[in-house]
């Protein structure tokens, strides 16, 4: 979001105004596609799947602007894509992402590991707000383009690490539910009992 205000005021000298209302449709599109996040976990098989969709969709939306930015304003045509593209992504990270950390905490934890949950995210915020700043900094005063592409590379980054780390715990989060089980126990399938009921806890 920060990186589009700078460049909308600073590049295309949008007013504050203008560069809000121009910002817009891409919060406007998160509300809708965080509605879907719970029937589309229940069908693909936990939020942690929605979150790696999700951030690859964030991560697919920074790609097309850093394609499609340049100097000359072309708002419908370049930004408008990105901008509707971003706030479906983070419509589909932000909730699946908070569901996949707290599916397996226990009730009498559920407001503390919310808490922390959100404290990583608001550090993550932090700590990517700061390195985008200090990419912008270093403006090229003949060149403004390729310095905000600069930021535009350190958040697709982002996002594809994002999404990476939700890939590798889901890949590793089975591999851990078998090792824990205790020797002997009923296996998810073992002939007597059928079929075990798949915990939220395993659907990350």
């Amino acid at each position: 979001m920060l990186n589009f205000v700078e460049f909308l005021t600073g590049v295309w000298h949008y007013s504050a105004v203008q560069a809000g209302l121009a910002i817009a449709p891409g919060p406007l599109m998160v509300p809708p596609f965080a509605r879907i996040v719970a029937p589309l976990a229940v069908r693909i098989g936990g939020p942690g799947r929605v979150a790696v969709i999700g951030c690859l969709v964030n991560a697919a939306a920074m790609l097309l602007w850093y394609a499609r930015i340049q100097a000359a304003p072309a708002y419908v045509t370049h930004l408008l894509p990105s901008q509707l593209l971003g706030g479906a992504g983070v419509g589909l990270t932000i909730p699946a992402l908070l569901g996949a950390g707290s599916a397996s905490l226990p009730a009498a934890r559920f407001g503390t590991g919310s808490g922390i949950l959100n404290m990583a995210r608001q550090i993550g915020t932090v700590l990517g707000v700061a390195a985008l700043v200090a990419i912008l900094s270093h403006m090229v005063p003949g060149d403004p383009v390729g310095t905000f592409r600069h930021g535009l590379a350190l958040i697709v980054a982002l996002f594809t690490g994002a999404g990476l780390v939700a890939a590798a715990m889901l890949a590793a989060r089975p591999r851990v539910a078998a090792s824990s089980q205790p020797a002997g126990a009923p296996t998810a399938t073992g002939p007597l009992t059928g079929p075990a009921p798949v915990s939220s806890a395993t659907e990350l």
